[in-house]
């Protein structure tokens, strides 16, 4: 399999983790030294990520990927898109959408996240 289905593989089974909240996959999928960053808010590390997951509030009830691309150098990817996630609270379905900026780097014969960005997302289209 080419590095960049490789890569767009390990960004979607990311995706269905957190939509499953199953925060073991998950793990498996951070690289040593994993990074979450918002912008203008804390850095968090792999525990403190994984910690946010399972706390998510409410029926996680679909994560999707949008607008996926990927660029592959060597042992490192950058992959960019918008995360599409649907949560019901409270009897509310609630749309977040929201920019990423995910680096990946080749462990072995594996791809796994080094750094996450969540970037505001623009409106969506129509």
């Amino acid at each position: 399999m080419p590095a960049y289905a490789d890569v767009e593989a390990c960004a979607r089974r990311i995706a269905a983790a957190i939509g499953a909240r199953d925060t073991a996959t998950l793990a498996t999928l951070l690289a040593e030294g994993f990074v979450h960053r918002a912008p203008g808010g804390p850095n968090t590390g792999a525990a403190a990520f994984l910690q946010a997951i399972a706390e998510i509030p409410g029926e996680i009830v679909s994560v999707t990927l949008e607008d996926l691309a990927i660029d592959v150098a060597g042992e490192a990817a950058l992959a960019t898109g918008i995360q599409q996630a649907a949560v019901r609270l409270n009897g509310q379905l609630i749309q977040d959408r929201r920019s990423f900026v995910d680096w990946f780097v080749k462990t072995g014969d594996t791809w796994r996240i080094r750094v996450a960005v969540d970037l505001p997302a623009p409106p969506a289209a129509g």
